[in-house]
């Protein structure tokens, strides 16, 4: 299964790009994951074709559902077990968050926090956290708990 990460909107700190694109480097060991950010004038149109039976969309919202780290690898592992899903779709919104009728459309909200907080922060964490989620099953030193 793909795994895709859109953030809406540039990244306003290269300091997190960067750390943000070796996560999505280590990523690669796992699945093959992409990510991309969409201007927000394109993402009216194109979030909406996310939308379809074939992906999983899960809206980043500090209104959705919390998960351990633990929790989040569990459940990403059924996710990516899905034979009937062809990608799973990570969708970080812009400076005015998603829409209601998009987190509603989603599979999963999952909060990050219950602050709200910047998208290039989220877009960082997201990253950081489905790295940790992937190696969490394979038992590697990288998540202590």
């Amino acid at each position: 299964m793909k795994i895709e990460i859109i953030k809406i909107g540039k990244c306003r700190h290269p300091g997190i790009s960067q750390v943000a694109e070796e996560y999505l480097k280590r990523l690669q060991a796992f699945a093959t994951v992409e990510s991309s950010l969409w201007k927000e004038s394109l993402a009216k149109t194109k979030i909406p074709k996310l939308f379809s039976p074939e992906n999983f969309v899960v809206c980043l919202d500090e209104r959705g559902q919390q998960f351990s780290s633990i929790t989040l690898s569990t459940n990403l592992q059924k996710w990516v077990n899905n034979s009937s899903l062809k990608r799973m779709v990570f969708v970080i919104g812009g400076p005015y968050g998603l829409s209601d009728s998009e987190r509603k459309k989603a599979q999963r909200v999952w909060s990050l926090s219950q602050c709200t907080s910047p998208s290039d922060l989220s877009w960082l964490i997201v990253c950081e956290q489905l790295y940790r989620a992937f190696t969490i099953p394979k038992g590697m030193a990288y998540h202590h708990e």
